[in-house]
């Protein structure tokens, strides 16, 4: 028996006639009698028999459907656990990612990714993606730096330059490239390396030529970086795409010509499959950074 047969069999078990069968399947009745019919011959023996306007199940078809209750149900569960994931895979995608990743990457690249008009729905999360993707709050996180790899599967989606914002008065602004060197002498506003993989990747270039890496005020995102600079001095290190976005006749933007570009990536929780909607997004994001 294939599986067509045995689900036809078992609902004509349950409901008692060829007519009920053939509702419940959305088949013809005489369609349920013929199939009911070929079945019992390659069997070798009769699974019915009429009893006024019923079938009454033979010893044998009582017999086989019993030992067939594992897999009706089986096949129920199945049926209940598809239309739990049917409404699984209609919920809103879930996004976490820090302020510059959505303004200069994220929003610019939605509408080539099927979400114009918003026939795609989607929920953002503008917050630590590393701890919203971790506990299942969000798909996918978006964010500058590789995050720790222990929790994450990470792609790289583009190389970001670094560089440095500084206010119009300060003497750093008449140039337009500045060394590490240079700015090791200068009041930093940057990232607490103990929590951000970005001040983490910053440090360590410091380090790397035995600069001194102390930090004014530390901040928890790329885009405080910038009005904290205009307002109190020194010097702040940002991702091309913040500088860009925050620059005005107050504030420069300088190219730091000795620190490597950052790594933007888009990262899961390792070892776990990725929602039908969470992976399309991710493909569509990775073939839009190749093409550009």
């Amino acid at each position: 028996m294939n599986f067509r047969e045995l689900e036809l069999f078992g609902t004509l078990m349950r409901v008692g006639t060829t007519i009920e069968t053939a509702r419940v399947l959305g088949i013809s009745q005489p369609g349920v009698s013929a199939q009911i019919k070929r079945l019992e011959t390659r069997l070798g023996f009769a699974l019915f028999h009429r009893a006024g306007n019923r079938l009454e199940p033979t010893a044998e078809a009582s017999a086989l459907f019993e030992k067939a209750m594992p897999i009706f149900s089986t096949h129920l569960d199945l049926l209940q656990r598809v239309e739990t994931l049917r409404n699984s895979a209609a919920s809103p995608l879930s996004i976490s990612a820090t302020p510059a990743v959505v303004e200069s990457f994220l929003a610019p690249r939605l509408s080539r990714a099927g979400y114009e008009g918003w026939q795609a729905r989607m929920r953002l999360r503008v917050s630590e993606p590393e701890d919203d993707v971790r506990t299942g709050r969000a798909d996918l996180g978006l964010q500058m730096a590789v995050p720790a790899k222990t929790h994450f599967q990470a792609i790289v989606l583009a190389k970001v330059a670094l560089v440095a914002v500084v206010r119009a008065d300060n003497p750093l602004a008449a140039q337009d490239k500045v060394t590490l060197a240079r700015l090791a002498g200068e009041k930093l506003v940057c990232y607490d390396p103990n929590w951000s993989p970005m001040g983490a990747a910053i440090e360590r270039a410091y380090r790397a030529q035995g600069l001194p890496f102390e930090l004014a005020c530390d901040v928890p995102f790329c885009s405080t970086v910038c009005p904290l600079v205009e307002a109190c001095g020194g010097v702040g290190i940002v991702d091309e795409f913040t500088g860009t976005r925050h620059r005005h006749d107050r504030l420069k933007m300088l190219a730091i010509t000795d620190i490597a570009p950052i790594a933007l990536v888009a990262f899961h929780r390792r070892n776990e499959p990725m929602r039908a909607v969470a992976h399309d997004l991710l493909t569509r994001l990775v073939e839009d950074c190749r093409k550009r």
